[in-house]
């Protein structure tokens, strides 16, 4: 009597474990989603990136593993699944966020616990949208100048116009080591889907720049209505005007330059010539 009890209270103790496991396993990976939100929700539609409802069942548990951890080196390595999503989700990279293996594996049991039909036991946590919408409402004068740089961002990153350009602003539109940005509101799916962007700065070079740095809500929301104002404008890929006029500008200072250091040592070979050929 007592081994067949021992042997039913173990069967149970068996059975329970993994439900336990889960369960922890899944509220770890709430808390690490955290880092995801900016990008993905569970449910809620696409951000800068897919929604992720469901996602263990569409991949292989092994392959999202390592998505999630080193995102960059698969993309690196050409992976065929994260290049197709890339391109799917306008070329915006998937970040390294930093992620362990372990976390990873939390955060897919957390998805999974959201993504089945159980979920609607817990209706307030799966009916609350996460799509990252702008709290507050951005004013278009106030976004051109942090993109200009009259007014700096408050954790001192350096100005959109650094590397960015957009027609709106004239010839004089800006940098080129980043996209043109006229059209950026449509391009990256609205105010939600720019936002998120903004916020994650999922790009390699953005990163390394706002990781310490990150453009807070309000600038954002803030960007995001200038940005919205000139998305009826037509791009100008390359700042023509600007580079016509710095090369015009290059080469009249050069001839300058070259005139008067000619005048210079001309004056400088008469003062030895003369008394040499007075000698």
């Amino acid at each position: 009597m007592i081994s067949s009890v021992f042997r039913l209270n173990a069967l149970a103790i068996f059975l329970i474990l993994p439900q336990i496991a889960f369960s922890a396993s899944s509220e770890a990976g709430e808390t690490a989603f955290q880092k995801c939100i900016a990008c993905h929700t569970i449910g809620s539609g696409p951000l800068a990136g897919p929604d992720l409802k469901g996602v263990n069942a569409k991949r292989d548990n092994a392959w999202l593993v390592r998505w999630i951890v080193e995102p960059d080196k698969m993309l690196a390595e050409g992976d065929v699944i994260a290049t197709g999503l890339l391109k799917e989700f306008n070329n915006i990279p998937m970040p390294p966020m930093g992620i362990t293996e372990t976390e990873a594996k939390a955060i897919l049991a957390y998805i999974e616990s959201k993504s089945g039909e159980n979920s609607a036991a817990a209706p307030e946590k799966e009916a609350s949208p996460t799509p990252v919408v702008p709290p507050v409402q951005g004013d278009i004068e106030t976004g051109k100048n942090l993109f200009l740089g009259r007014q700096a961002l408050a954790n001192g990153a350096p100005s959109c116009i650094t590397c960015h350009q957009n027609t709106e602003i004239g010839s004089m539109g800006g940098g080129t080591l980043g996209p043109d940005l006229t059209k950026v509101h449509s391009r990256y799916g609205g105010d939600v889907g720019l936002k998120s962007v903004l916020l994650s700065t999922p790009f390699p070079t953005m990163r390394g720049v706002f990781s310490e740095k990150p453009i807070s809500e309000s600038e954002a929301a803030h960007l995001i209505a200038y940005f919205k104002s000139t998305n009826g404008r037509t791009e100008q890929q390359i700042n023509e005007k600007f580079l016509i006029k710095g090369i015009g500008i290059g080469f009249l200072g050069l001839i300058l330059v070259y005139i008067l250091i000619s005048l210079i040592w001309i004056k400088r070979f008469k003062g030895v010539r003369i008394p040499m050929v007075g000698k």
